[in-house]
């Protein structure tokens, strides 16, 4: 009887080398509430705060800068927060708009908001449209000032997600002075998901052709 491969995946680590090629299961010992409040605080917040301070900035960036970045932080966000139950469709979808209400994010409509701005700008050119009441709902979106009909303000949503992750961060540093581990079990699946070392059979299949042309330094 073979062994069962062990799983491999990146590591992230508060000292020494910050990433690190690992044996999942070993690594899980060793992911702390620690790691996981450096990992949230230092790759998470920072890049949201980086990124949304240069998008903001008025200095050429696109119009759909700030939607198509802080909803792919936001989805991950709730992969870190529910686990591995949310990190695939088609349940997904739900459990992000489950961590937008905890989050109060794009307060009332949360999980319309998501399916508008976030799947149109990721599988098509721009947002979809709705439509309520026999009406075609129109969408705006503003790199400035708050919106009064359905669209996203940018700098409100960006000041939101950030509101969030700090609320997360507090969440784990309190677990972590506990004997729970509820949060940390989450939150390692959700990045142990996202670190995976894909290999050709983890290709989808009309990449599987291409695999061999990828050069190894």
């Amino acid at each position: 009887m073979s062994k069962k491969k062990k799983e491999k995946i990146v590591g992230f680590y508060i000292t020494g080398v910050r990433w690190r090629v690992v044996d999942k299961a070993q690594y899980k010992k060793s992911f702390t509430h620690e790691v996981a409040v450096q990992y949230l605080w230092n790759e998470i917040y920072e890049s949201v705060d980086r990124e949304m301070t240069h998008i903001l900035s008025g200095k050429k960036t696109g119009f759909y800068s700030g939607l198509r970045f802080l909803f792919a932080e936001l989805t991950y966000l709730s992969h870190l927060y529910w686990g591995k139950k949310a990190c695939h469709s088609p349940n997904e979808s739900r459990y992000v708009a489950r961590f937008m209400r905890k989050f109060n994010i794009l307060a009332p409509e949360y999980g319309v908001h998501y399916d508008v701005f976030r799947h149109g700008l990721m599988h098509t050119h721009h947002p979809k449209w709705i439509k309520k009441n026999n009406k075609i709902i129109p969408w705006s979106v503003s790199n400035a000032s708050k919106m009064t009909d359905f669209g996203v303000a940018i700098p409100e949503f960006s000041y939101q997600i950030k509101k969030a992750i700090k609320k997360f961060w507090v969440e784990l540093k309190v677990e972590g002075v506990t004997s729970k581990r509820t949060r940390l079990d989450n939150f390692f699946e959700g990045f142990s998901d996202a670190t995976k070392i894909l290999t050709r059979k983890d290709i989808a299949k009309y990449a599987k052709k291409d695999f061999s042309n990828v050069k190894i330094p």
